[in-house]
């Protein structure tokens, strides 16, 4: 599954895998017989395996045994939003939509039963809850185990990320700094846009 990859909006591995770090819910698509497997679900890296990510899925659902068989994409989604030509210093400009998006190739997934995948949920509530909230030792022994014979924990190992990062750095740089300008009076979704434009913005300066 190539990523149309423009020069200017390409992104490193490491780019990508902070992204999914960051942002950790993912789509994961692993091909099927007749139709493609597509579950949505957080994926965290592996403290013991930096190339790998964790997850789990609902045992009932058939994409849990299928991605034991077949190799996967992880798709994770960075910042976006909506850029107006009227942002820009330049005439005669288009809308547009800039975005950062980190795909995972990965290798088939290995299954995570027992201790490990309590691990992998005790990390999963850990990244979300912080050091003082919710953990898995909130529920009865009993009734973990009960839990975890309804879903399937895995491990996919990464065989290679990709990144892009669409984020003007094919305009020049009064419309660059235009665009950063409008979307930082706006909502925080639009600032946080606006920040990374400004990051690499200033990337690019200083190389």
């Amino acid at each position: 599954m190539p990523l149309y990859q423009p020069p200017a909006f390409a992104g490193t591995s490491a780019m990508a895998s902070a992204l999914a770090s960051q942002h950790p819910f993912a789509t994961l698509i692993t091909p099927g017989d007749d139709t493609p497997w597509i579950s949505h679900l957080v994926l965290l890296p592996d403290p013991g395996q930096p190339d790998c990510l964790l997850g789990h899925l609902a045992a009932a659902n058939g994409h849990s045994q299928a991605l034991l068989q077949a190799p996967s994409v992880a798709i994770f989604q960075g910042e976006h939003g909506y850029i107006s030509p009227r942002w820009y210093h330049s005439s005669g400009m288009v809308p547009t939509w800039n975005y950062r998006v980190a795909h995972a190739h990965c290798g088939p997934a290995e299954q995570i039963c027992g201790d490990a995948l309590y691990a992998l949920l005790a990390q999963l509530s850990a990244r979300f809850e912080g050091p003082d909230g919710w953990s898995p030792q909130a529920v009865p022994a009993h009734a973990m185990a009960a839990m975890q014979r309804g879903i399937v924990g895995f491990r996919l190992p990464v065989s290679q990320w990709q990144g892009k990062e669409k984020l003007s750095q094919n305009r020049s740089l009064a419309d660059r700094h235009g665009v950063i300008a409008a979307l930082a009076n706006g909502r925080p979704d639009e600032q946080q846009l606006a920040a990374c434009m400004q990051a690499v913005l200033d990337s690019d300066s200083a190389s």
